[in-house]
């Protein structure tokens, strides 16, 4: 072949090549942090950690989760199905929990992160099916030696009106490698802070370790005057202490609002076929309140079902959800409308409307084909004695 010649058709073969990787676009996966280490976690214990998986793709597309190595079995994820955007990454829990059985030691394994996608369609080509894959690399240190450690953070005490209970909050994180349920110590001050007159304990919700979560404690207040006092505020199992201020207030000193934010249901569900649905309420004033939502469903403007919650305790700026199920018995449009109840007062009134479609009753169906199968075996075996009688005939 002659040099000339080969120079050409190579040329071809590389035009030839990129004109190729041009009509494929792979979607990259991005997950972080790229390594996770669990440290110090006990047999059956527990242990989590959050990571974001993202994607360069301005189309939702779908990821698939697969654990390998020695950790395959421990791990657990909060979803089998994620789906991620450019716009909008997806934080996914990851938690594991070592067999009873298993000895002291560091143990390895990833979960890999895969998704598949098609490459853009050009006409009068062929569109290829591209596969992107990570690994998260995850190490876990298993021991036997139970340690407890917790660290206080956000603690708030409110001012309450005479004889409303005060509400103290905070948030704790479990550091330690054993569940934990923290004991709170709480005496309060006179304003010169020269004596103690009141003093509570407290023993907070069991927390698992790795586990942040947001703690309330209610102090009663009937043995207190009006005036400003300080709580000082123990953390025992973390070795925190806090010192804070309150008030106490004259009764319709501290304002109470609150708003029905959304009454959220299936805007269409099946006729006899119980939906959830939710209401949400938040406390916008300067008190804690006292909630509960009343509520009814109604078809064709007559009332069908009534609703009503239990009293739910709101604190200051948090929103309270509500939830009830609902069985619409026949098809049509249905409204769902109430208000919420809080400290004398009412919100105003909110609804939703579901759209209830007519689910058939199949069991006269079902008879009815079951009777015609039978009527059609019926003529068959009558039709096969036929011939064989026929048959009888013709050989005597």
């Amino acid at each position: 072949m002659e040099p000339k010649n080969q120079g050409k058709k190579i040329f071809v073969l590389v035009l030839l090549l990129v004109y190729t990787l041009s009509l494929v676009s792979s979607v990259n996966v991005g997950i972080s942090p790229g390594i996770i280490y669990f440290k110090d976690v006990v047999r059956e214990g527990y242990a989590e950690r959050y990571v974001v998986i993202s994607a360069d793709s301005d189309e939702k597309m779908e990821v698939s989760l697969t654990p390998r190595g020695d950790i395959a079995s421990w791990l657990n994820y909060s979803t089998e199905r994620i789906f991620v955007s450019k716009d909008e990454p997806y934080y996914l829990k990851l938690s594991v929990v070592p067999p009873v059985d298993t000895p002291n030691g560091n143990y390895s394994g990833f979960l890999r992160v895969m998704s598949e996608t098609f490459s853009d369609s050009i006409e009068d080509h062929a569109v290829g099916k591209i596969r992107s894959s990570l690994d998260l690399a995850i190490t876990v240190s298993v021991t036997d030696v139970e340690m407890k450690d917790c660290v206080v953070k956000n603690v708030l005490i409110n001012s309450a009106e005479e004889g409303d209970p005060i509400l103290l909050t905070m948030d704790i994180l479990n550091k330690g490698n054993i569940r934990l349920n923290p004991k709170v110590l709480v005496d309060i001050w006179d304003q010169e802070q020269i004596s103690i007159l009141q003093s509570e304990n407290f023993v907070g919700k069991s927390i698992l370790p790795t586990v942040e979560d947001n703690f309330e404690f209610r102090i009663p207040s009937k043995d207190l005057d009006l005036g400003q006092y300080w709580s000082q505020i123990s953390v025992l199992d973390c070795l925190q202490d806090f010192l804070l201020t309150f008030d106490v207030l004259e009764e319709g000193a501290l304002k109470s609002s609150g708003v029905l934010l959304s009454i959220l249901a299936n805007k269409e569900v099946k006729k006899k076929e119980t939906t959830p649905f939710e209401v949400n309420f938040k406390n916008v004033g300067e008190k804690e309140v006292v909630a509960q939502f009343k509520g009814r469903a109604t078809y064709n403007g007559r009332i069908v079902q009534i609703f009503e919650s239990e009293k739910m305790n709101v604190p200051i700026d948090t929103i309270e959800k509500f939830n009830f199920y609902f069985t619409p018995e026949n098809s049509g449009k249905y409204v769902i409308s109430g208000r919420v109840y809080y400290d004398g007062k009412q919100t105003f009134e909110g609804s939703t409307t579901i759209d209830v479609l007519g689910g058939g009753n199949y069991v006269p169906l079902i008879y009815g084909f079951f009777i015609l199968l039978v009527g059609i075996l019926f003529y068959k075996i009558r039709m096969e004695k036929k011939i064989y009688h026929q048959k009888l005939k013709r050989l005597k």
